[in-house]
């Protein structure tokens, strides 16, 4: 092997070892940092190389944008350019579970009786048709709420578990009625000539094990599967993988049992401590070379997650053995934690760290309240990342529903939520006869509004005006059959008279008619496919789109706060986690179940793992959450970090921590300074001293200064909200711990 081999040349020795076993089964236990994505990339290029047929090569990651990602490495390892249309030729089928499963039921999903037109329903669809199911079952929402169904939902499919499967298992009231509660649901979905995400991969199951000559094509196409992230699969997961995997036995699973922190969602860590189990001549390979963190903060973590039993033993190692200790702060309460944490940001900001290489990291989003205020009042730019919002907004969902429902009139929900937009005077009476009607008589609302002469209780009026919506549909539908995506929005917008609707002279108005502009543009992306794929990929591409792909795409130079679950795959130069304390980290809900517990441990391991160079740990003597006011231990999970590689800090001096240095003690005990005059402070503030406490000094008649209002005086204090009458004789109501305020006096 040449160093100077594009493929093989850049990789460690447990990389290549990993690269060139290609037949039979293999696992990769993938430590964090240790240059998963460029193992499983090299591995492909290097299988293509070796001349096995890219369109052989199947490679499945959780997100659209490590898929992308993976094909960009893999095109640019085998020097391949300009391949559009003839991609297949070149390169390895790639995409998330979802987006496969809905590749393979476009082509094929006729065979179990199913509309290849289906829709895709997102989770704001499904709690529509949850709803209307919930209702015709005359199931009130104190009993059961369509948000606990849909839970109860997910479980059902993350099992695999069909309606009848879970009514024969129920040995429980609530069970039996959640199967009826399944059933009906199932039976609305299938009237739409819908299916849910969890569905594409059921009914991909369903498809395979009916079909067995549909399968074994699959089989014989894709002869080499990789899987990312398998960890993270849940059983649903697993049967698909397994069923494609049972003709020629090449699995590759890649992950980290350490990483494994989505239990919640359905994820079963036993598919991967369970593969060698099922796949006994698996190699295996471990990948424990960090190139992100410094070994200071990769023996704190090791030390922490080691704590686990019945995990893979790995040690992660580094070159970077000259990091900084871990700051490790004990603070008062939750408002000191906020400032605290803040403060660091900006200490490390004057360091040269910027805003968007720094994230705050907690277990739960309850706790993101206080640090928005801490930087707000220090006017620290943030952004709290926590889901897809450009395609959430209520403009572009719009134009989305329209086209579902050019792709498919069956199409309910999409119809429900255009059917009066822009309004066309159709009330909830109306719809509501319509459903009535649909109801007795087992139609999708479609068929109904095709037939709206047979609906009782409608005026002649109101009948013209869906008679006219009709046929505009049709026209599009129509339409659709030779248009591309981009000329059929446009033309639809158009038709529905949408801009008017939205430009009406407000600032709100543009933007939201900018945002459909946008939409527009992306519609250009799918204007080489032919009709109707051209819509049909858009539409795909739309709905399974997700959170961390969406991420990446809108960072500014702003600090991320964000939950423990979200920071997964994602890397920043400093790190702070807050809250590590009994009841937060380890959650309260895991602190009695074992296998909770362990996955508590997990997801501390996975935050700390996220940083690079600076990492700090901080908790509170007590706390205020939910209500409530509470002394807190200190997380059990803190008493396992080695004493060589923390460097202890506490604002109290009866400190929790045995171990706590006299020097630390001394130097964290000071008195903090006081204000300065307003003089100094107004040629050269610092961001740090508006975070200073000043709560219980505020009185009637003191004097403050405020950021960008300028100097005034209390008149009032009312808790914590303070009425000042400001020098330039304007009148403000300020919340205290978050308006940046200094006192003068």
């Amino acid at each position: 092997m040449s160093y100077d081999d594009p493929i093989l040349g850049p990789l460690n020795e447990s990389q290549r070892e990993a690269v060139l076993k290609i037949k039979g089964p293999a696992l990769i236990l993938a430590g964090a940092g240790s240059g998963k994505t460029r193992t499983l990339t090299h591995r492909i290029a290097y299988m293509i190389e070796q001349g096995i047929p890219p369109w052989q090569i199947l490679a499945v990651t959780f997100t659209n944008k490590a898929a992308a990602e993976m094909k960009e490495r893999i095109r640019t390892l085998l020097k391949i350019t300009n391949v559009e249309g003839t991609e297949r030729e070149h390169l390895p089928a790639s995409g998330t579970f979802h987006s496969i499963c809905a590749r393979i039921l476009r082509r094929d999903i006729e065979n179990i009786g199913r509309n290849r037109n289906y829709v895709i329903y997102d989770s704001d669809d499904q709690k529509k048709v949850m709803q209307h199911v919930l209702r015709n079952m005359k199931i009130p929402p104190e009993e059961l709420k369509p948000r606990a169904a849909m839970a109860h939902l997910g479980r059902f499919k993350c099992e695999a578990l069909s309606p009848h499967e879970v009514k024969t298992q129920a040995t429980t009231y609530t069970t039996r009625r959640m199967a009826e509660v399944y059933s009906a649901y199932q039976q609305e979905l299938k009237t739409a000539d819908a299916l849910d995400f969890d569905d594409l991969i059921l009914e991909t199951i369903r498809l395979f094990k009916e079909c067995p000559k549909i399968l074994e094509r699959y089989q014989m196409t894709w002869r080499y599967l990789h899987v990312d992230e398998y960890q993270d699969t849940n059983h649903a997961q697993y049967l698909f993988i397994s069923l494609l995997a049972a003709g020629q036995r090449n699995l590759c699973v890649i992950g980290d049992p350490d990483q494994a922190i989505y239990a919640f969602r359905g994820a079963d860590i036993r598919n991967i401590l369970e593969f060698q189990k099922e796949y006994p001549n698996a190699v295996s390979v471990k990948l424990e070379r960090n190139y992100r963190s410094t070994q200071q903060i990769l023996d704190a973590a090791d030390a922490i997650i080691a704590a686990n039993p019945n995990r893979p033993q790995k040690k992660m190692w580094t070159d970077r053995k000259d990091g900084k200790l871990i700051t490790l702060s004990e603070v008062l309460d939750e408002r000191r934690e906020s400032e605290e944490a803040v403060r660091g940001v900006l200490e490390r900001q004057k360091d040269g760290v910027p805003l968007i290489e720094q994230a705050i990291l907690y277990r739960t989003n309850a706790q993101s309240r206080l640090l928005e205020e801490a930087c707000l009042r220090a006017s620290v730019p943030y952004r709290i990342y926590g889901g897809v919002k450009f395609y959430a907004r209520r403009e572009v969902k719009d134009v989305i529903a329209y086209l579902y429902v050019l792709l498919n009139p069956n199409d309910t929900v999409s119809l429900l939520r255009i059917i009066n937009v822009p309004s066309r005077k159709i009330g909830e009476t109306t719809i509501g006869r319509m459903q009535n009607f649909c109801n007795e008589r087992s139609l999708s609302l479609w068929q109904a509004l095709r037939h709206i002469e047979m609906v009782e209780g409608l005026s002649d009026p109101v009948k013209q005006r869906l008679i006219g919506f009709v046929e505009m549909i049709e026209s599009l539908k129509k339409l659709s059959e030779t248009e591309v995506v981009s000329g059929l929005a446009a033309k639809l917008i158009e038709k529905t008279g949408l801009e008017k609707h939205l430009r009406d002279d407000t600032d709100e108005g543009e933007t939201r008619w900018e945002n459909v502009l946008e939409l527009l543009s992306v519609t250009k992306k799918y204007d080489y496919l032919q009709p109707p794929e051209s819509l049909t990929s858009f539409l795909e591409e739309v709905a399974l789109i997700s959170e961390v792909d969406a991420m990446t795409e809108t960072r500014s130079d702003s600090l991320t706060l964000m939950t423990l679950h979200l920071c997964k795959g994602l890397e920043f130069s400093s790190v702070t986690v807050v809250g590590c304390e009994e009841g937060l980290l380890p959650h309260s809900a895991g602190l009695f179940d074992h296998n909770q517990l362990e996955e508590e441990r997990r997801l501390l391991y996975v935050g700390m793992t996220r940083a690079k160079d600076r990492l700090t740990l901080l908790h509170t003597i007590r706390r205020t959450l939910w209500g409530k006011t509470e002394s807190n231990l200190r997380s059990r999970f803190l008493d396992d970090l080695p004493h060589a590689v923390i460097e202890v800090k506490s604002d109290t001096l009866n400190s929790k921590f045995g171990w706590l240095t006299s020097s630390v003690v001394a130097a964290t005990s000071q008195p903090k300074p006081q204000p300065q005059p307003y003089n100094d402070f107004n040629q050269d503030t610092s961001a740090e001293e508006w975070l200073q406490p000043i709560e219980e000094e505020l009185i009637d008649g003191t004097r403050i200064l405020h950021r960008t209002l300028g100097e005034g005086t209390v008149l009032k204090r009312s808790g914590d909200v303070v009425e000042v009458l400001f020098d330039n004789g304007k009148k403000k109501h300020l919340a205290l711990g978050i308006a940046p305020i200094k006192i003068l006096n």
